[in-house]
């Protein structure tokens, strides 16, 4: 927000001083105006000192994205493309815990001979951008994405504008699992996907108590109606001010807040998965940070 500087009244001019004074006058007149001066100069500093701030707040706050664009090729690679040796230096990262077991006693569900995943999210939802970071890259280490798009959660939510992925739209192929996501809202809270019948009874069961602490959370993950996620992995303030390209270029460092959220996230997703495909494929499903996570699901 601008602030108009408050305006001084010009101070009064003195009577002429008499003779026997001038000497004494010229003087203090003299280190008045040094003062003077050193005061605008002090002000002035402060004031550049100022700019300089606001300009680089301003350069570096995040732009809101009305509803989604096109994700660069090159974002997604740095999304994708997480080392080894980071996904083992992660491990779990900072995540609340690994997908929680739910149905011991089940079957896998299954499509096209395949396990199934259903996520139930929204573009507006922080927790859900957060969540979208980690997901993509775990899903990646199992088949691939075409046509992700990037937005931004909305900029009226807590925390707010959290730069991320977009599922809308995209397609994904894999020969171990079958992905299949509902982003239900724009950033404007505009309707876009509409959960079909079978994934609104998946929800109905699953996204309740005793399985998370609020009903109808979201993100919601089912992994084949094994394992969910309700809620977010981990805490998306960690994202916020951050942009698409600063996130993404953090992954790839374990120490930095970006990584041990969503890496830490897409090995905790990868551990669940790779329960559902008997470990496949072996070079994923066998490095030690996700062998460590599945012994906990």
């Amino acid at each position: 927000m601008n602030k108009q500087a408050t305006r001084r009244s010009q101070p009064k001019r003195r009577p002429q001083q008499r003779k026997g004074r001038t000497a004494i006058a010229a003087k203090g007149g003299k280190g008045s105006n040094r003062m003077t001066w050193i005061l605008v100069g002090v002000v002035l500093v402060v004031g550049v000192g100022l700019l300089i701030a606001v300009a680089g707040a301003h350069k570096n706050k995040v732009k809101n994205i009305d509803e989604r664009q096109n994700a660069p090729a090159a974002l997604i690679s740095k999304v994708t493309d997480v080392s080894t040796d980071t996904i083992n230096s992660v491990g779990a990262g900072s995540t609340l815990g690994p997908p929680k077991k739910v149905n011991p006693s089940v079957a896998v569900l299954t499509k096209n001979g395949k396990p199934l995943i259903v996520y139930l999210g929204a573009e507006y939802c922080p927790f859900c951008a957060a969540e979208r970071w980690g997901m993509v890259n775990a899903l990646s280490r199992f088949g691939k994405f075409k046509d992700l798009k990037i937005t931004t959660s909305s900029s009226t939510d807590v925390p707010a504008s959290i730069s991320t992925l977009s599922f809308h739209g995209s397609t994904y192929d894999s020969p171990y699992i079958v992905f299949e996501p509902v982003e239900q809202q724009t950033n404007k809270g505009k309707v876009l996907d509409t959960p079909t019948a079978d994934q609104q009874a998946l929800e109905a069961k699953y996204d309740v108590a005793p399985y998370t602490s609020r009903d109808g959370s979201i993100p919601f993950v089912d992994f084949g109606n094994q394992y969910i996620v309700a809620g977010a992995s981990y805490d998306a303030n960690k994202l916020e001010g951050m942009t698409h390209q600063q996130i993404a270029d953090q992954l790839n460092t374990p120490s930095s807040a970006a990584s041990q959220g969503a890496i830490g996230t897409a090995n905790s997703m990868t551990a669940a998965i790779c329960k559902l495909t008997d470990n496949k494929p072996a070079d994923v499903c066998t490095q030690p940070a996700i062998k460590d996570i599945q012994k906990k699901l």
